[in-house]
């Protein structure tokens, strides 16, 4: 009996902590929204595009939006087509291959695989660098590659497989709404670096403070790798609202069929009685002749 007591306390704890976790988690999106102000800029500036899709994926599971999900997929498939078309450019280019990668690993990862070279005017800055091929740098190279596929592909996988969980289609990715928010956070990155860095105000960022390139070049093949993914975006979402305001082809085919016949039934009532008779006696004519 004292035993039933236990369980049946331990029952309504665990309920009590159920209820107050639902109260707390998720999150209301406006609450985060206030919080923007109050996160640190080591955060969000002079951090790669990467870094801000990764904050709004924390900032999707602290609220379960589902908008902000599509958002995510929109974003995410963006990015990942334009860091992948970065790549064999570089490397057709400039014959580096994922040099970009290796560089922008954490401080703890980067010695072991890329050795920066100084410059003799005493400025501090880097003339240069070498990337190691030691076995303690090959090992490294393949977390960073692991680490990559999970930071880009692996997290709009996850979001696609909770948005298709949900029911939603491709459709709803596609959405206007989903569109006119991605497109404008992937530009305001742009225009925030550009204006801290530069001091102008430009749609698309180009410079060495965020990432370190050989050629700035990479930045326009990913520039015009997500215009492409968010054009596609924008004529799939015009086909499909033009294909869901006009009926299908077939079924178009059939309602012309429909008007056809419906015009010869009422054209065939219209004809007198006796002309409808002798045409229909000259018919039978016709077809004993026939045979």
């Amino acid at each position: 009996m004292y035993q039933a007591f236990e369980n049946n306390d331990a029952r309504v704890n665990h309920k009590n902590e159920s209820l107050l976790l639902g109260k707390i988690w998720p999150l209301h999106p406006l609450i985060l929204v206030a919080m923007i102000p109050l996160l640190p800029q080591s955060y969000y500036l002079n951090r790669g595009y990467t870094k801000w899709f990764h904050l709004m994926s924390v900032a999707y599971f602290l609220t379960r939006s589902a908008f902000l999900r599509k958002v995510l997929v929109l974003q995410g498939i963006g990015i990942c087509v334009g860091w992948y078309s970065v790549i064999p450019f570089d490397w057709f280019v400039d014959g580096t291959f994922c040099h970009v990668l290796y560089r922008s690993m954490p401080s703890a990862m980067l010695p072991h695989m890329v050795q920066e070279i100084p410059c003799d005017d005493g400025g501090g800055s880097d003339c240069g660098y070498v990337v190691l091929s030691t076995s303690t740098s090959i090992l490294m190279k393949g977390v960073s590659h692991v680490l990559d596929i999970i930071a880009h592909p692996g997290l709009v996988y996850l979001f696609c497989g909770l948005h298709r969980r949900s029911g939603g289609t491709l459709s709803d990715i596609f959405a206007w709404p989903v569109i006119v928010v991605a497109w404008p956070v992937s530009r305001t990155w742009s225009v925030l670096h550009s204006y801290h860095n530069n001091g102008a105000l430009a749609f698309w960022y180009y410079g060495h403070d965020v990432y370190k390139l050989n050629n700035l070049n990479s930045y326009l093949m990913s520039y015009i790798a997500e215009g492409v993914c968010f054009s596609v975006a924008i004529l799939c979402r015009l086909y499909w609202d033009h294909f869901e305001q006009s009926p299908p082809l077939l079924l178009r085919k059939n309602l012309v069929d429909q008007k056809i016949t419906s015009m010869e039934e009422e054209d065939d009532d219209s004809l007198p009685i006796l002309v409808r008779s002798v045409t229909s006696a000259s018919m039978s004519s016709m077809r004993d002749a026939s045979y």
